[in-house]
């Protein structure tokens, strides 16, 4: 080999020096897939300054010497191209270890058939010198390898720009930009190699494949470091937007949709499967406020509700170039069901304080004051004993109602606030109405009432004993307020595959329809009896949540003037 002596290897060789500072530049000040087009540029300068000295030799020694060199940057240069633009587009997952060898293997391959290619020629069939131009060229007829590597080649070059432009063509202005640097730097060394392979060559040999890629790649390079093109890596964006969990639309100026994130691919019914060019109204059919949004180029914010019970704080904002000129949409979908559930419960315990204060202030707080004055007048000795006596009845009924009050009061509250154990066990519900139909025989006698349970076969069901025992004594008492003199109650219960259905029936003043509805709701709704015993609403309150609790219902049928039945049904399993 001489000293360079052509323009073509004096370019080539310097250029590639270049190129190797340039690289160096970019290990240093970058890092992660970045760093690959750095190894792709090595490589390639390698391939410059290799082809450079083969250009400066005179003897086919010295050619094929300087080749083997070359092939460094000529097999490895597409295997470099496709690793960057994986790690640039956020495929990186891609790049196992086994996926990582299949890559590279080929390359290598190559490189070992230039570097054999005089035991076997399946690279180069045959290889002279040609004088007939300026200086000495390379004269080479190429083998089956050398085809094959070819594919391979542009096999990774066609690769990585169908990686580039499926991923970000529908990115902002400023990362097309980026694309479009990368793009070129791809495709104009692939041009200038396609010439080569169809024999348009000056001098008949000169290869001009390396000085493309050297261009190009000093122009990315500029723009790399001196214009901090890859400052701001796009994959960045879809990364953070993948990783949200909001659901993200985009719209664009028609209104149809042209971007999604998984995020809101769940939040949308599965029946609906291709999204873009979509429209809002297709989307979420129905909502009209939110559809009238989308066409508004107002920001706003709302609040939807879907059919499977979620609930989205949705936000759009609108997009403008040069904030004059408008250019879509984005909606923002953020779940605040649990949020809204949680408001729901506390303005549900804020009603139990109200409720509560109430209770204690005037329905537990009036007899107890009663009790006390009439005790403090007798103390006094301002009733008489016979006067006293006459009271006493009044103050049985009270301390009778109180008590009642009291224990529902403490049931109920501990239910809401503290959550109740349920201790579910196999019991006969027929004992239990048995015993607490003769604890009530006498308060029903008294008023005049025939109480009776049509319970005379064992009756199974699984729930706990203590809550069943209070539903049941709500419900009798109830009863007993609201009949009259000579008026029924009868108990009574049936079993139905895995389900048992007690009922208390009675032939007293029945329940208006209006108020029907009021029975089990969380409004407080009570009336007095038929001899103006008092009453919170509780009673039912605490029944209901206790049936359902032990999962069963509750309900009620009633006629007023004509009496009610009140149903409620258990288990006779476990679930």
């Amino acid at each position: 080999m001489h000293l360079p002596n052509n323009l073509f290897a004096i370019t080539l060789i310097l250029s590639g020096l270049v190129t190797v500072g340039v690289s160096w530049a970019i290990f240093k000040r970058t890092g992660g897939a970045v760093r690959w087009f750095g190894y792709m540029m090595l490589s390639i300068a390698i391939w410059a300054i290799a082809y450079g000295c083969e250009l400066s030799s005179y003897s086919l020694t010295q050619m094929l010497f300087w080749i083997n060199f070359e092939y460094f940057g000529i097999a490895f240069a597409p295997t470099l191209w496709i690793v960057f633009v994986i790690g640039f587009t956020g495929k990186e997952h891609w790049l196992t270890p086994l996926n990582r060898f299949l890559i590279f293997l080929e390359p290598s391959i190559t490189l070992l058939m230039v570097w054999t290619n005089h035991w076997h020629h399946l690279h180069y069939a045959s290889v002279g010198v040609d004088n007939s131009g300026p200086f000495p060229l390379l004269a080479i007829t190429t083998g089956i390898w050398y085809k094959i590597h070819t594919v391979y080649f542009y096999s990774m070059l066609g690769w990585g720009m169908y990686l580039i432009i499926s991923r970000f063509r529908k990115a902002d202005e400023f990362i097309k930009k980026q694309n479009r640097i990368i793009l070129f730097g791809a495709f104009i060394p692939w041009l200038i190699n396609l010439s080569y392979l169809l024999n348009l060559r000056p001098f008949g040999h000169l290869d001009l494949t390396p000085f493309a890629f050297i261009a190009s790649s000093l122009i990315i390079s500029i723009g790399l470091l001196g214009f901090k093109l890859f400052d701001v890596v796009p994959i960045a964006r879809g990364k953070i937007v993948d990783a949200l969990q909001e659901g993200i639309l985009v719209f664009d100026t028609q209104n149809r949709v042209i971007d999604i994130n998984p995020e809101m691919r769940k939040i949308l019914p599965p029946n609906i499967n291709h999204v873009i060019g979509k429209s809002a109204a297709h989307l979420f059919p129905g909502f009209t406020e939110l559809n009238d949004a989308v066409h508004n180029q107002e920001n706003s914010w709302i609040e939807i509700k879907l059919d499977d019970g979620r609930i989205f704080a949705v936000t759009l904002t609108s997009l403008f170039e040069r904030q004059t000129i408008y250019s879509g949409k984005i909606m923002l979908f953020r779940d605040i069901t649990e949020r809204k559930q949680s408001e729901e419960k506390l303005q549900e315990l804020n009603q139990l304080k109200d409720r509560l204060f109430s209770i204690i202030s005037h329905d537990l707080r009036t007899p107890l004051l009663s009790l006390m004055d009439i005790l403090s007048m007798n103390n006094d000795g301002m009733v008489s004993d016979e006067e006293f006596r006459s009271f006493l009845p009044t103050l049985t009924k009270n301390i009778g109602y109180t008590s009642g009050l009291v224990e529902n009061l403490l049931q109920w509250s501990k239910s809401q606030l503290e959550g109740t154990i349920i201790n579910g066990v196999h019991f006969d519900i027929k004992d239990n109405v048995t015993y607490l139909v003769s604890s009530f025989a006498q308060l029903a006698a008294d008023k005049g009432i025939s109480i009776k349970s049509h319970i005379y076969m064992p009756t199974m069901v699984f729930a706990d004993m203590d809550m069943v025992q209070a539903v049941l004594r709500n419900l009798l008492s109830n009863a007993i307020k609201f009949c009259r003199a000579g008026d029924k109650i009868i108990v009574d219960a049936e079993v139905r595959r895995d389900t048992a259905t007690i009922w208390i029936a009675d032939t007293g003043v029945g329940i208006a329809s209006e108020n029907l509805s009021k029975l089990f709701g969380n409004n407080n709704f009570t009336t007095r009896g038929t001899t103006n015993e008092q009453g919170t609403g509780l009673g039912l309150l605490l029944c209901k949540d206790f049936i359902e609790k032990n999962c069963g219902r509750i309900w009620v049928e009633s006629t007023q003037g004509h009496g009610s039945s009140f149903y409620f049904t258990l288990p006779t399993d476990p679930a």
